[in-house]
């Protein structure tokens, strides 16, 4: 049974995977940021067709999520590994080229459920998590703890992606306005008791990861 979960939704580089790395850190707590497993399947969808991604994505991909022990010291117990047919694919799932791949998996109906049992399945496996990603609040850690919807201005947000991968060409940048399917999530976790709506634009990290933890204390207390 999961004794302390999070689910922090927003749109792209609104400081989503920053603040669950520090959650992560604090509270002792496995990371699973579910893009990389969309990215993953961009890059797989190079090698199989996406009904055989969709059909046998349990035997085709392995995620580990990133896991951290309680010990104050803030190190990874397990970093995040992707493999795909047993191959690690961990550093190979960013590069821009494969953002039109991206696109087709994230609109493939079949693909968004096989991804979504397999997340369900690492969850399963973690009595403590925090989980990024679109919808996690609404299909994948639906009775979480504390549900966290993290915005930013989307000036802001390009110049944070720009910063990231300033020394990386290679790694997609693309970063637009709030889709409908973000305002819909953020109406969503709105609705929910447990939730907080945070807006970083202005906030330096510590702050959002300080008032998440005075939101999470009210609910996990």
């Amino acid at each position: 049974m999961t004794e302390l979960s999070l689910s922090i939704d927003g749109p792209t580089a609104s400081g989503k995977s920053t603040l669950a790395t520090a959650l992560a850190r604090e509270l002792g707590l496995a990371f699973l940021d579910t893009g990389l497993t969309y990215r993953s399947l961009a890059f797989a969808l190079d090698h199989e067709s996406a009904g055989t991604l969709a059909a046998d994505l349990g035997s085709l991909l392995v995620h580990r999520p990133e896991v951290y022990a309680r010990d104050g010291r803030g190190v990874p117990l397990q970093r995040h590994v992707i493999l795909f047919r047993g191959q690690d694919i961990t550093d190979r799932i960013h590069h821009a080229s494969l953002d039109g791949n991206l696109r087709a998996v994230a609109q493939n109906p079949a693909c968004r459920a096989a991804i979504l049992e397999l997340h369900r399945s690492i969850a399963e496996k973690h009595q403590k998590i925090v989980a990024v990603g679109r919808d996690v609040a609404t299909s994948l850690l639906t009775g979480a703890s504390l549900h966290v919807y993290l915005t930013a201005s989307e000036s802001v947000r390009g110049e944070r992606r720009r910063a990231q991968y300033r020394n990386n060409p290679d790694r997609s940048i693309k970063v637009g306005p709030a889709t409908a399917l973000d305002l819909e999530n953020r109406d969503a976790i709105r609705a929910l008791p447990n939730s907080l709506d945070l807006d970083s634009t202005y906030l330096p990290v510590d702050a959002v990861r300080r008032a998440t933890l005075r939101e999470l204390g009210k609910y996990a207390a």
